[in-house]
């Protein structure tokens, strides 16, 4: 199943006995209404009822795009490879509790989760083409407040008794 990852969350707390607990977990989104509805036809054939599916995991329009979206719980692993945007292809298992709560988590065989492909966001961005991450000094603003401004193939300047606060138009 192909996830995009909306957002990464750690919960901290103390358990019953006191111990320091972590958890650490994504909230996913996609767009696939057929995936959608073999998740809801699962979780109905588990015992869920709508009610709690849609707490888990519900439509959400925005823009006219119908999207899907709850929370993945993964290892510590998986977690700090993984960022913000980017798309997970895994083997996630949907699950009950006995207190009726819906979960989400990759399956683990051998001690491997199963992801078969990760894809990190566009805005992963280590460096330029041509290998200059350093700006030139000629790409400066002048000093002396006189500016060409070529916008759209009409070339306009500011006269150069313009002040920098008094606007041409």
């Amino acid at each position: 199943m192909k996830i995009k990852i909306i957002k990464k969350s750690i919960k901290e707390g103390l358990d019953k006995n006191g111990n320091k607990y972590s958890i650490k977990s994504l909230f996913v989104s996609f767009t696939e209404e057929k995936i959608y509805d073999s998740i809801v036809d699962y979780l109905l054939s588990k015992g869920a009822s709508e009610e709690q599916i849609l707490k888990f995991c519900k439509p959400n329009e925005y823009n006219d795009n119908v999207s899907y979206a709850f929370g993945l719980n993964c290892s510590d692993f998986t977690f700090d490879i993984v960022q913000q945007f980017g798309v997970l292809d895994a083997k996630i298992i949907f699950a009950i509790n006995d207190k009726g709560f819906i979960g989400a988590k990759i399956q683990v065989e051998n001690k491997k989760e199963q992801v078969f492909s990760y894809k990190a966001p566009e805005s992963n961005v280590d460096g330029w083409a041509n290998g200059d991450s350093s700006v030139a000094e000629s790409s400066e603003v002048p000093k002396d407040n006189k500016y060409n401004v070529n916008v759209a193939s009409n070339e306009s300047e500011l006269p150069n008794n313009q002040e920098d606060n008094d606007l041409p138009f």
